[in-house]
């Protein structure tokens, strides 16, 4: 950051000299120094002084504001010269959510490589809430992720939908109280089944507890026995040793191999359905790359 910024906003966030003078690794007297020589620079006061207390002025305040978007602007564009830098350098940026990793690594980059080989990978695992920040910010290039949410400003490409489930014990209470329903994909669990079982739930994915919402809504007792833990596979590693229930999308379960270790269970008044997308911003300039990418996501899935 240009020093004259860097300075100035640091002496207003400190209220004075020493403070700032010592988080910035210069003197007292120099920094007062470039003070008075920008007040002068500028024919206005910024601080008021009573002392050892700096307070700004209105044209302070102002000035203030105005570094202060500067600052960000210049952040912008050095955020925005990477991404264009990491573009013609052939660099794809892709963000996914931890359960997806295996799918990711396994099966999509050995395709993309085969199909795209002049394609430099660079990959990032995190929360759906990070993807998201990370794309919105151009640090990625676009993300594949099983959510809700939506944003009208990002492109989204539905590769595929699946189904909330709640996944149990093998031969847990919930086996002999299911039953089938039209309209659900697995043997559905009546309310006061449901209700009577311990919570699990994914404190690093926001969806979770959208997913769970119909189940806490309904027995504030669950919030006082609920488990949580900090990603999809060690929920389902509770779930396997029959410390609870977890409500996630069927793919996650399959992306995380458990669909064998745990029992699959629909609920609720109507079954919901977590999609899968490809987003992506529309200004990028990777739209072969992303087109790829895309293909090559739904046919692994195929």
């Amino acid at each position: 950051m240009d020093r004259s910024i860097e300075y100035i906003l640091e002496v207003a966030r400190c209220g004075g000299i020493s403070k700032a003078a010592r988080n910035l690794f210069i003197t007292p007297s120099a920094l007062s120094k470039f003070v008075i020589q920008k007040e002068e620079d500028l024919g206005v006061q910024i601080f008021h002084r009573e002392g050892n207390k700096f307070t700004l002025t209105y044209p302070g305040e102002r000035y203030v504001e105005m570094l202060k978007e500067l600052r960000d602007k210049r952040q912008s564009i050095r955020i925005e010269m990477a991404r264009l830098a990491d573009m013609y350098s052939g660099r794809l940026r892709v963000g996914f959510q931890m359960s997806l990793a295996e799918f990711v690594t396994k099966r999509i980059v050995p395709e993309l490589q085969d199909q795209c080989p002049q394609i430099r990978l660079f990959m990032e695992e995190a929360s759906t809430s990070e993807l998201w920040r990370l794309l919105k910010t151009n640090q990625l290039d676009l993300i594949l992720a099983l959510s809700q949410k939506r944003d009208d400003g990002l492109c989204y490409e539905l590769i595929t939908e699946s189904p909330v489930v709640l996944a149990a014990a093998q031969g847990s209470p919930l086996e002999k109280a299911a039953v089938r329903k039209d309209g659900y994909s697995y043997p559905w669990i009546p309310d006061e089944v449901l209700f009577s079982e311990k919570l699990i739930l994914d404190k690093g994915e926001r969806n979770i507890r959208k997913y769970a919402s119909y189940i806490l809504s309904r027995d504030a007792k669950l919030r006082r026995s609920e488990i949580t833990v900090t990603n999809a596979r060690t929920a389902l590693f509770c779930v396997e040793q029959d410390l609870g229930i977890i409500a996630l999308p069927e793919l996650q379960v399959r992306a995380l191999h458990f669909e064998d270790r745990v029992r699959l269970y629909s609920f609720g008044p109507e079954e919901m359905k977590a999609s899968l997308h490809v987003v992506w911003d529309p200004r990028s300039s990777l739209s072969t790359e992303i087109s790829e990418f895309t293909r090559i996501v739904r046919t692994c899935l195929q």
